[in-house]
C-alpha cells in the first residue's frame, strides 16, 4: 500500500514563504492497494496537484478511483471543480461519504459550491461517470482488494473517519476532530486500532487547543495518546493550522517524537509505504532550482520571542534561489524574521531578509543549522563599518 500526500493544510489554503516546506493546499491524499486501486480521501485544493500527475493523464479506457469524503466544509472539497479528470467522460469515480446533516444528497452537496454566483459552471460541465453512495459510522464494505470501515468523528456539522485495510498495511485517517467526545474518541482508538500508519488532526498546539472549544480540531498530544492507546506504528500529524508555519510545525513533530518516536507530519510530496516489513517514509521536499554548495561566513540578527535582540556567527552551507542553509555554533529561540549580513568584497556587507522556516542538526558538523527563505522585499548592501570618508566622488 502506497500513501501520497497532495493536500495537508486545514481550514484554508496559504500561500507564502512561511509554509512552503509543508505546504499550504488543503486535504487530499491518495492511497494505492497492493492490486493497483486508487482510493482519494477528500477533495481539498491539493486535489488539482492530484489532477496533474502522470497517473491521471489522457489514456485509453481512463482511470478509475474510489472517492472517500470525510465530510463537506469548504477546505475538504474546494478542489473538485478543479480537478481535470472529472471533465474527462474516460474516467470514473465513485463517490462514498456521509449523508450532509441538514438534508440534501452527497451530489448535491458537492453542487452547492458550483451554484451562482459562486461559479460559472455546475457539475454538468464533469462529464466523468460518477456514482454517489452514503455510509453510515460501522459501516464496513469492499473497495476493490481493500476493506473500508468508516466512524463518526467530533466535527461541528459531522465528519466521518475511514479505516482502510490491504493486505500490506492498514491506514486510519481521521481528520477534523476535537477530543473530549466518550463516544467519539473510542471510536477513534478503534478506528487506529495496531494501524500501521495513522493520519491525524493535529491542528492546534495543546494550548491553543483550549482556547478553541468546539472549533472541532485536535493537538499533536492527543495525537500521541491515541498512537499510544492504539498501538499503531507510524503517526502522521495532519490538517495543519493556516497560521501555524514550518518552524512551528517542525517544533510540533519534535515535540511528539520525544514521546513516539516514529511521528512525521504530513507535508505535500510525502510518501508513506507499507510493505514487509515495515512502514517506510519518504520526505520529498520542494525547492526552486539546485542547491548551489559553498562555505561563506555569515552573521545573523534576530530577536528573542522576549523581543530582545540577538547575533550569532555562522557559515552558509548551501544556496537556492528560495532560500539558504546557514550553520551556527549555537542556537537561540528566535522569531521566524532574521537578517543575514555576508561578507563581501572591500569590506561591503550584503544584507538578506528571510524567514526562519527549517531548525534541525548539520549532519557535517553536528552543529546547529537553520533553512531560511528569503524575504521578497528588496535586498540591501551595508556599508563597511568606520568613519564617514571625506574623499568626495570622482567626477566623470
Amino acid at each position: 500500500m502506497l500513501i501520497r500526500c497532495y493536500g495537508v493544510r486545514g481550514s484554508v489554503p496559504t500561500c507564502d514563504l512561511r509554509t512552503w516546506r509543508y505546504g499550504g493546499n488543503t486535504a487530499c491524499v491518495e492511497v494505492e492497494t497492493p492490486a493497483g486501486h486508487r482510493i482519494i480521501l477528500d477533495g481539498g485544493t491539493g486535489l488539482r496537484r492530484l489532477g496533474r500527475t502522470s497517473a491521471w493523464g489522457k489514456r485509453a479506457g481512463g482511470g478509475h478511483a474510489f472517492w472517500l469524503l470525510s465530510h463537506y466544509h469548504w477546505d475538504h472539497i474546494q478542489g473538485v471543480p478543479f480537478f481535470p479528470p472529472l471533465f474527462d467522460p474516460q474516467h470514473h469515480f465513485e463517490f462514498f461519504g456521509p449523508a450532509p446533516q441538514g438534508g440534501g444528497t452527497m451530489e448535491a452537496a458537492l453542487q452547492g459550491q458550483m451554484f451562482q454566483p459562486y461559479f460559472p459552471v455546475d457539475m454538468s460541465a464533469l462529464k466523468a461517470r460518477r456514482s454517489f453512495t452514503e455510509v453510515a459510522s460501522g459501516q464496513r464494505w469492499q473497495m476493490g482488494d481493500a476493506t473500508v470501515e468508516a466512524i463518526s468523528l467530533h466535527h461541528p456539522q459531522g465528519c466521518l473517519g475511514f479505516r482502510i485495510e490491504t493486505t500490506t498495511g492498514t491506514l486510519a485517517y481521521a481528520t477534523d476532530t476535537e477530543p473530549g467526545n466518550p463516544a467519539a474518541d473510542a471510536g477513534v482508538r478503534q478506528l487506529a486500532k495496531d494501524a500501521d500508519v495513522l493520519f491525524y488532526d493535529a491542528q492546534f498546539s495543546p494550548e491553543r487547543l483550549g482556547e478553541r472549544p468546539g472549533w472541532g480540531h485536535s493537538s499533536w498530544a492527543e495525537a500521541v495518546r491515541i498512537a499510544r492507546d492504539a498501538g499503531i506504528r507510524c503517526l502522521i500529524l495532519f490538517h495543519h493550522d493556516p497560521e501555524a508555519d514550518d518552524v512551528t510545525v517542525d517544533q510540533y513533530v519534535r515535540t511528539a517524537r520525544a514521546e513516539w518516536p516514529e511521528t512525521w507530519a504530513a507535508a505535500e510530496g510525502l510518501h508513506v509505504s507499507c510493505r514487509t516489513p515495515g512502514v517506510y517514509v519518504e520526505r520529498v521536499v520542494p525547492r526552486v532550482g539546485p542547491r548551489v554548495p559553498g562555505r561563506q561566513a555569515v552573521r545573523l540578527r534576530g530577536r528573542s520571542l522576549e523581543g530582545l535582540p540577538i547575533e550569532l556567527k555562522g557559515f552558509m552551507s548551501n544556496v537556492t534561489l528560495k532560500g539558504s542553509y546557514l550553520v551556527v555554533p549555537e542556537w537561540s529561540q528566535l522569531q521566524p524574521e532574521i537578517e543575514v549580513t555576508l561578507s563581501g568584497p572591500n569590506g561591503h556587507a550584503p544584507v538578506m531578509q528571510g524567514q526562519v522556516v527549517r531548525v534541525d542538526v548539520d549532519p557535517e558538523t553536528g552543529q546547529p543549522a537553520i533553512g531560511i527563505v528569503f524575504s521578497a522585499e528588496e535586498q540591501s548592501a551595508r556599508p563597511p563599518a568606520g568613519p564617514k570618508s571625506s574623499r568626495r566622488p570622482r567626477s566623470g
